[in-house]
């Protein structure tokens, strides 16, 4: 098994994230959007893969003592791999760097690979938004609000 390489990722890197998202997300963020958040001096995104192929990311908004985990994805060939976890233990580390000492995130309900990740890194349930997700073919998802205390 190939070692997994993780990075910042800079204003030039935009267009790969919009394409992991685009391949995770059906409302997919474009790289104007991702432009915006690096410009963003809150918001730090992390890029992860294996032999140098960016698979997956994850985007973080630090604000004074709390920070909240943006958007997490993994290319669909790739899950499985141990990327996305070993991205929310870079995030988490950055953002306690930062000055970050609560984590939190929003999380599909129904989106039990996800939430078993969450729960692998030691997160909670902390609250809960009735009808978040928005989707084109089916009912509306909740939201799961997630979080933990930094440093993970």
């Amino acid at each position: 098994m190939n070692a997994i390489l993780i990075r910042a990722a800079a204003l030039k890197d935009a267009g790969v994230l919009a394409r992991i998202h685009a391949e995770c997300f059906d409302q997919a963020w474009d790289e104007a959007a991702f432009s915006r958040f690096l410009r963003d001096a809150t918001t730090f995104a992390l890029l992860a893969g294996v032999a140098k192929e960016w698979c997956a990311f994850i985007l973080v908004r630090v604000a004074a003592d709390e920070c909240e985990i943006l958007s997490l994805g993994t290319r669909p060939i790739s899950r499985r791999e141990g990327l996305a976890y070993a991205l929310v233990n870079a995030g988490a580390a950055e953002a306690f760097r930062l000055g970050a000492r609560r984590l939190f995130l929003e999380v599909a309900a129904d989106n039990r690979a996800a939430i078993s990740l969450y729960d692998k890194a030691g997160f909670a349930p902390s609250g809960l938004r009735p009808g978040y997700y928005v989707r084109p073919a089916t009912q509306a998802a909740d939201a799961v609000i997630l979080s933990r205390a930094l440093p993970l």
